[in-house]
């Protein structure tokens, strides 16, 4: 049995942390670029999070009085993915976050994570083989990054002896 919001979690820490540890970035270019309005404590280390973002695949950069204009994304990731992580990476950098820190980094990865498909989301037959061949190739795939199993498995032997079969 899988859980597809765990697993799908695991592949989206595990793409972006793989990103932004890469050399070379995906990216994708998008139509209309995003603009984002930041406080003003987070416009005065500009320098610091937008090398960051630029090391996950963003292409971000000042456009004026505390905002920013993003013209490129992570390749594996779908526009409102994009604009989640974005929202919750600025709201955690409000909060005087030491982004130099990998565990603080981490944090707000995992924070981004609540954009994965959820438990009781309809997946094709397509979507359903893509997460499996993405959490097949993950590094951990046995639980998403908050600790949670991606899957279980159970023996036919389990399953009749919970309808009292054996």
């Amino acid at each position: 049995l899988i859980d597809q919001h765990a697993a799908h979690e695991r592949i989206f820490y595990e793409k972006l942390t793989t990103q932004y540890n890469n050399e070379e970035k995906s990216s994708q270019q998008l139509m209309l670029p995003l603009n984002f309005n930041v406080s003003a404590d987070v416009a005065v280390d500009e320098d610091l999070w937008i090398k960051k973002l630029c090391s996950m695949g963003y292409d971000i950069e000042n456009f004026g009085d505390k905002t920013y204009i993003v013209r490129e994304i992570p390749a594996f990731m779908e526009l409102g993915e994009a604009e989640a992580f974005l929202f919750d990476f600025f709201n955690e950098l409000d909060g005087k976050s030491d982004l130099n820190n990998k565990k603080t980094l981490d944090k707000i990865i995992m924070k981004a994570c609540k954009s994965a498909v959820k438990g009781g989301d309809l997946l094709k037959a397509e979507e359903i083989d893509a997460l499996m061949k993405d959490l097949k190739n993950c590094v951990n795939p046995f639980s998403c990054p908050h600790g949670r199993p991606t899957f279980i498995r159970m023996t036919k032997y389990e399953i009749e002896k919970m309808f009292k079969r054996v």
